[in-house]
């Protein structure tokens, strides 16, 4: 067999296959982790993410003709969150105007200007429940509306300081530098639940004690000034009868030991040298 009927059989070949029109397969790369972005466990560079991992949600997006897979940790606003063994995704709320939803047909927030009512976004209020939460924009009961909305906001009231209270510590007035002085008010007005709290109603402060030192008690059982030439010579005497103590302890102290020295001293036994012997 010649090279051109080896060609000939081959352009045969090629034309008989086309024209079966069998579909070409297109092989798509798929990649693993962490190749792929944040949270996905496999992806493409066509579709995206494929699958995520355990705790992620796979988010499908539509861009013109291709669709494109996200793994997130939460939903975005209008879809919510769908968990399997398999796999957990994200799929879109059917309630009309709903921002944040718990299933498939229970909306938890509205879109503005639409209020929430029993899972579902309306226009306005029915007569039963007229009155609407500020944050979540609900349809309420009036009965448990009535609390917050019509009670009255009664803020606390209260009353003037009273005057300081003599400075002291330890429950002494004297014998030290520094005490601690306070001061009280009391409650006019309690607030309602919705009103402003009651500011603090005890206040206190550090003081100085005047006098610092406490009075003395002269010979004859009178309070002496501090600042007096008397208390001063009591403080005098009362300093020298404290030196003589201590001398008094430290010759005692000394006159034992000296004790206790010469009784050792007289424990100890001298022996005399070996006498040498004469010589002859």
């Amino acid at each position: 067999m010649d090279l051109s009927m080896v060609l000939s059989l081959l352009v045969i070949v090629g034309v008989f296959t086309v024209g079966l029109g069998k579909p070409r397969k297109v092989k798509r790369a798929i990649g693993l982790y962490p190749v792929c972005p944040r949270g996905c466990t496999s992806c493409s560079t066509i579709n995206g993410c494929i699958t995520c991992r355990p705790r992620y949600f796979l988010f499908l997006y539509r861009s013109g003709m291709r669709q494109t897979g996200l793994c997130l940790h939460t939903c975005p606003h209008g879809y919510y969150g769908v968990r399997s063994p398999d796999f957990n995704k994200c799929s879109r709320c059917k309630v009309e105007n709903c921002e944040q939803c718990y299933s498939r047909s229970f909306c938890t927030r509205c879109k503005a200007p639409f209020l929430l009512y029993k899972g579902q976004c309306v226009s306005s209020c029915p007569a039963d429940q007229p009155y609407v939460a500020n944050r979540t924009r609900e349809c309420q009961y009036a009965d448990a509306a009535d609390v917050v909305v019509r009670m009255p906001t009664v803020d606390c009231q209260v009353g003037p300081w009273s005057a300081w209270s003599p400075c002291m510590r330890n429950g002494a007035s004297c014998g030290y530098k520094w005490g601690d002085q306070s001061r009280s008010r009391q409650v006019w007005q309690k607030p309602s639940p919705l009103g402003r709290p009651c500011p603090e109603l005890v206040s206190q402060t550090r003081c100085l004690l005047q006098p610092r030192f406490c009075p003395v008690v002269g010979p004859d059982g009178l309070v002496i000034d501090n600042h007096s030439e008397l208390a001063a010579q009591i403080k005098r005497e009362r300093r020298r009868r404290k030196r003589e103590r201590r001398r008094k302890k430290r010759r005692k102290a000394r006159k034992r030991e000296r004790k206790e020295n010469r009784s050792r001293l007289g424990q100890i036994v001298v022996h005399d040298p070996p006498a040498e012997p004469l010589e002859s």
